[in-house]
């Protein structure tokens, strides 16, 4: 009997010192300053080591919330992660680690924080690599940085608008998908939905392009959100130009090729083309963007100052349409990037084989390529624009007016073409296609590519090649008799087939004989015209003369 009582003393004891110990415990909602800069610094150094657990067993608080993700200390916890767990460029960061607090199931006590990392930095022991952390945060930040100097202060909220998303068009692609969902899909890997990761990975979704761009409009104080659409998948820009919203969907106007060939026909073994660039989503209304496919939208991601809280409305329709870099401007057809040089706007005009300077008030001029070259794709350095053709790369000197050709193709490979080319990090790239032709084809039966890239340093110092003018006729590569996927209108048709040597030759005879007729012809004319003038006064005189 003594026993069972000496049991139930103890049962008893065992239970009070147990409902004391629970009611000892701090409800995580309403911790005292001390206690919980205690927590938030054992939480920020098991962060910055990298750790995959931290314990907070020895502060004895609990969680009274009903989730364990969505409790106050994992609301602190991703401030911290923000500071000292994330990736930072300018102002803006994006985390790389998330948390999960750890609990009793039944006294809710907090026992710690579970820390996981994202793949690209996570050990295989669940730790991070906070070494790949420091030399990835560099490289974002100088990508970031070289993005911003794009702007300078001079320009109006459309060029900034224009330069930055021209610059970011190509130095980027949409990446490869991973597979579906459950609910159909396309998945990604984590980095490409992160403006972080668009930097490093130079691959990125709409997500990573919307947000990246709209932080450096923001950054060059042109006020710039984020809206989405659920009907789509797919999220774009609003920035406010002028007083006024517009749409600017970068991602769109980054073509993604899969029928084999590049934006200007080209065989292509990937999806993307380096140089190609359009504007038919820049600066559209709220009518226009819902025309080209773009239905209802959310507010998605604010780094807009004024902090809204709702999608701004749109200014009007057509405010655009005649500016140069507008897909509804029929003056010109631009397919590559314009390059902002010294206050003026350079591109190439592939209706009048001719470079264009422009201005933002809509002036603009012809600056005549070397004779006969038909340009694919042109990039900015300094102060020369590069001009890619089929067989040639020019450097053109906007100060000092002069094209100088520094890259050819070599005689001995007459089938193969430039492609593609872009400029990004202080190196080009440029790709070549290599024709295959069977005997009795006149098509080619199949090609071959390959990439090369050039420091931008020799480029710009590289003298020039020897300019042979019977040499400067471009041919082009055979294309498919449909115009290319990307093309508004098909290709000239003298530009659809390899020209020889003796052809371009006799072209040249015919055109200078051409010439030659004509003048005679004009100084003829004028001659026949100053001898009537001459007989009528010569008339007017006798009569004048007779009349005193």
């Amino acid at each position: 009997m003594k026993r069972i009582a000496a049991a139930f003393i103890a049962l008893v004891m065992i239970c009070c010192c147990f409902t004391v110990s629970a009611s000892a415990l701090k409800d995580s909602y309403n911790i005292d300053t001390k206690t919980l800069n205690g927590i938030l610094d054992t939480y920020r150094k098991a962060v910055k080591n990298g750790e995959t657990y931290v314990d907070l067993s020895a502060y004895g608080i609990y969680d009274s919330s009903s989730g364990e993700t969505y409790s106050e200390l994992a609301r602190l916890f991703s401030f911290v992660n923000g500071d000292v767990g994330s990736i930072s460029y300018g102002k803006y960061s994006e985390t790389y680690v998330t948390t999960e607090i750890d609990r009793d199931s039944s006294s809710k006590a907090i026992k710690g924080a579970k820390l996981t990392y994202s793949e690209r930095y996570r050990n295989d022991d669940g730790t991070c690599n906070k070494d790949l952390v420091k030399k990835d945060e560099k490289i974002v930040q100088e990508r970031f940085n070289k993005a911003k100097s794009a702007v300078n202060r001079k320009m109006t909220d459309t060029e900034k608008a224009l330069v930055l998303y021209d610059y970011l068009i190509t130095s980027a692609d949409y990446p490869e998908s991973l597979g579906v969902d459950s609910d159909g899909i396309e998945i990604y890997k984590d980095d490409a939905y992160k403006a972080a990761g668009f930097l490093l990975d130079r691959s990125a979704v709409c997500a990573a392009y919307a947000k990246l761009y709209a932080i450096l409009l923001n950054e060059s104080g042109v006020p710039a959100v984020t809206v989405d659409s659920d009907d789509i998948n797919h999220e774009w820009v609003m920035l406010k130009v002028d007083g006024e919203w517009y749409h600017a969907d970068i991602t769109w106007d980054d073509p993604y090729y899969d029928d084999g060939y590049t934006f200007l026909g080209d065989s292509n073994d990937d999806h993307w083309d380096l140089g190609a660039v359009t504007h038919d989503y820049f600066l559209k209304s709220d009518e226009e963007i819902t025309e080209l496919g773009h239905p209802d939208w959310t507010l998605s991601y604010n780094v807009n100052p004024d902090m809204m809280t709702s999608v701004p409305e749109s200014g009007p329709s057509g405010k655009f349409d005649n500016m140069f870099f507008s897909d509804k401007n029929d003056t010109f057809y631009c397919c590559s990037r314009m390059n902002y040089i010294n206050g003026n706007w350079y591109f190439i005009d592939l209706k009048s084989c001719t470079v264009i300077r422009a201005n933002i008030d809509g002036t603009y001029e012809n600056l005549p390529l070397p004779k006969t070259v038909f340009p694919k794709y042109s990039s900015g350095y300094g102060n020369d624009v590069y001009i890619l053709s089929n067989k040639r790369l020019y450097r053109y000197d906007v100060v000092s007016d002069k094209y100088a050709k520094i890259l050819q193709i070599p005689e001995d490979s007459p089938n193969s073409v430039y492609s593609e080319m872009r400029i990004l990090d202080d190196e080009m790239t440029i790709v070549s296609v290599d024709y295959i032709y069977e005997e009795g084809n006149e098509e080619p039966v199949g090609h071959t590519s390959s990439e090369t890239v050039y420091k931008m340093s020799e480029l710009e110092s590289k003298e020039a090649l020897p300019s042979d003018d019977e040499d400067e006729e471009e041919s082009t590569a055979e294309r498919s008799e449909s115009a290319p996927s990307g093309s508004k209108t098909p290709l000239p048709e003298d530009n659809d087939k390899p020209i020889n040597e003796d052809q371009e030759r006799e072209l040249m005879e015919i055109a200078e004989t051409a010439g030659k007729r004509i003048s005679a012809m004009i100084y003829i004319g004028a001659a026949v015209v100053f001898l009537i003038f001459a007989a009528i006064a010569i008339v007017l005189a006798i009569k004048y003369s007779k009349k005193r």
